[in-house]
């Protein structure tokens, strides 16, 4: 079962932060709740996801995810530390715009790199006491 506040799905727990932060300061506030920010695993996980922004959201505004290839250009890896299984770039994405795009958000329709700098609600998993 998930702590108050979250939302479960396949086996982890979910929370959308509203408040607009840097990309790493959304993942101090997930790792300060107990998790990281959510890596995303298959279509269902996106679907549920992109539902959860949207229950908090209704504009859907774009919001950061885990992922990110600050430690080495071109190689995305998740923060919680789990594998690459899926991708939901959009269309022309990666592209790295400026060479400054290191952070990954979703939007309602797939993932944008973005500049880590940038601000965005977020959305933080964590694994389920099962």
């Amino acid at each position: 079962s998930c702590p108050t506040g979250w939302v479960s799905f396949n086996d982890r727990c979910f929370q959308y932060i509203s408040s607009k932060k840097s990309w790493a300061d959304a993942e101090v506030q997930c790792l300060s709740l107990g998790g990281n920010l959510a890596s995303v695993h298959s279509e269902d996980e996106f679907q549920f996801i992109r539902s959860l922004i949207r229950s908090k959201d209704p504009a859907e505004n774009a919001a950061w995810i885990g992922l990110t290839d600050c430690q080495k250009k071109g190689t995305w890896l998740w923060s919680d530390g789990s594998k690459m299984s899926f991708t939901k770039w959009n269309t022309g994405e990666p592209n790295n715009v400026n060479g400054g795009e290191n952070c990954v958000h979703t939007t309602q329709k797939g993932w944008n790199d973005i500049s880590c700098k940038d601000i965005y609600a977020a959305v933080c998993a964590l694994n389920s006491d099962l």
